[in-house]
């Protein structure tokens, strides 16, 4: 049986109680400064009244955060960095840029690093400008290691230069060891961005002495200074003693309230992968279950998202289940990796419409199912084509073309008013015509996509993440999109030379948010 890996998270998780801590910590990533971070009209623009997510600087064109956790800053190895590519009319260009750098802490004693491991962006503070949110790995003082999460600030010339730390945790706290993973949405029903953590143990500091639970929620509004009005524990399973991996959040059930969907192990059940359902609201999370496929198997895997496949006002899970040498699979059609997509409904879950998989031994699908492909990597979801159904992008990074090993490959299958369908979907590898490189043994293209409409045209565009290209200094290619949907036609990419970086090992592309 293989071991578990994945980009969101850390799948060996360790229940410890009783770690206290009473450290404050208020710290930020270095950072470069933006070279045309902002347009001069972005500069001086009112904030989108939209208030997209992913707009850090107010003009009203979608950006795209690239985290490359392994840069060298200060001769630090691993303090990591962020760059961010600007949207405008015109799409996305390395022209636009602004660069964080983790802070390269020389002291071996206080170690901090791994900045831009896992990125997200949300309005926090509701000005209008979206924020940028990322994990930080630290050690500080006697205590052993942890993670942080902090925010750099968005604004008319982008993001802030300064972060502010909103809750860190060490490695071994109560909810099991927390590896810096979290999402961002409205899980209360306030129309402000709440941040929901796997870790109890994580606030500024505080360091309650029983296990409030297996999750903190911290209630938006959030100011500058990183307080938000309140907070609140959560219990996940309330009948269960589970591994908690990672977390995803949207809307499910309709109510117009973030639910979430929480990756699974059994403690005493290696070969246990599940996706655990809670419904938000005012008075705090619904427990709804493990998800299930048609024939009541339990539907597990290594990347969740949530978006609405078939427009039908609810959101669906769609599960990518990457990892296919457990003795489950056997009796799933996982064969290569594959996608279970659980479609939502008034109640958390459709009791009308059935579960799917889908991998490449799905008519319609190319290629052919191969142990360790890994389809269901670097999952995302967005309409690629503009025909207002959400579109499913997942990278293949363990995918064989021909002689050429592990060179990978990104699929892009098609949302429609039945869900997701194999109908029309798009493959695309380094070999593909006009796509810039050659596939190589061990690129593992795929590893991470992200769609984004940076140019404002209702059609998202294609980013692609290969941290492992080049011998891990990774690389990120950019992929436009029109009627008929992704093209490779004027697709381009860049690695961290680009943004003025050391590239050696850096791992660029390894998270992106967009």
């Amino acid at each position: 049986m293989a071991s578990p890996s994945h980009r969101r998270t850390l799948l060996s998780r360790r229940r410890r109680l009783g770690l206290a801590t009473g450290v404050v910590l208020v710290a930020g990533a270095l950072a470069v400064p933006a070279v045309n971070a902002a347009t001069t009209e972005a500069a001086t623009a009112t904030p989108s009244t939209k208030r997209l997510h992913d707009d850090f600087n107010g003009d009203g064109y979608p950006d795209l955060a690239i985290g490359a956790p392994g840069t060298t800053v200060n001769t630090q190895s691993g303090a990591g960095s962020v760059s961010v590519l600007y949207g405008s009319a015109s799409g996305l260009s390395t022209s636009r840029k602004q660069v964080l750098k983790g802070p390269g802490v020389p002291d071996p004693e206080a170690w901090q690093g791994l900045y831009g491991g896992h990125l997200q962006s949300a309005d926090l503070d509701g000005d209008g400008y979206a924020d940028l949110l990322s994990s930080l790995k630290a050690y500080v003082m006697d205590l052993e290691d942890g993670y942080a999460v902090q925010v750099n600030w968005g604004g008319p010339k982008g993001l802030s230069t300064t972060a502010t730390r909103l809750a860190w945790a060490p490695q071994g706290s109560l909810a099991g060891g927390w590896t810096g993973q979290f999402t961002v949405a409205d899980v209360d029903g306030d129309k402000h961005p709440d941040l929901v953590t796997l870790s109890n143990d994580n606030w500024m500091g505080e360091s309650p002495e029983t296990d409030n639970g297996d999750g903190t929620v911290f209630h938006g509004p959030f100011e500058h200074g990183g307080w938000p009005a309140r907070k609140s524990y959560f219990r996940i399973n309330p009948e269960g003693y589970q591994n908690y991996e990672a977390l995803t959040s949207g809307d499910v059930n309709g109510d117009g309230i973030a639910d979430l969907a929480v990756q699974s192990t059994f403690v005493d059940e290696s070969d246990s992968r599940g996706v655990e359902l809670l419904l938000g609201g005012a008075d705090g999370f619904t427990y709804k279950g493990l998800l299930k496929d048609a024939q009541g198997r339990r539907v597990g895997g290594e990347d969740v998202e949530i978006g609405d496949l078939n427009k039908d006002g609810y959101g669906d899970i769609v599960v990518g289940h990457s990892l296919d040498s457990y003795d489950s699979d056997v009796e799933l059609p996982t064969k290569g990796g594959a996608l279970a997509v659980v479609h939502g409904g008034p109640a958390g879950v459709s009791t009308t419409r059935k579960p799917v998989w889908i991998n490449q031994d799905t008519a319609g699908v190319p290629g052919t199912g191969e142990r360790g492909d890994g389809m269901g990597s670097g999952l995302s979801i967005a309409d690629t084509n503009g025909d207002g159904y959400l579109d499913v992008a997942t990278g293949l990074p363990g995918e064989d073309l021909g002689s050429i090993t592990d060179a990978g490959a990104v699929l892009v299958l098609r949302g429609s008013a039945n869900g997701l369908t194999a109908t029309g979907v798009k493959t695309f590898t380094q070999n593909t015509s006009a796509v810039p490189g050659t596939a190589e043994k061990g690129d593992r293209f795929g590893a991470e996509t992200a769609l984004v409409d940076a140019d404002g045209d209702k059609k998202a565009g294609l980013i692609v993440g290969d941290p492992a290209e080049n011998a891990g200094n990774g690389s990120v290619w950019v992929f436009s999109a029109t009627s008929g949907g992704i093209t490779a036609g004027g697709s381009f990419s860049f690695g961290s030379a680009t943004m003025g970086l050391p590239a050696s090992g850096a791992k660029f592309g390894a998270s992106l948010a967009d």
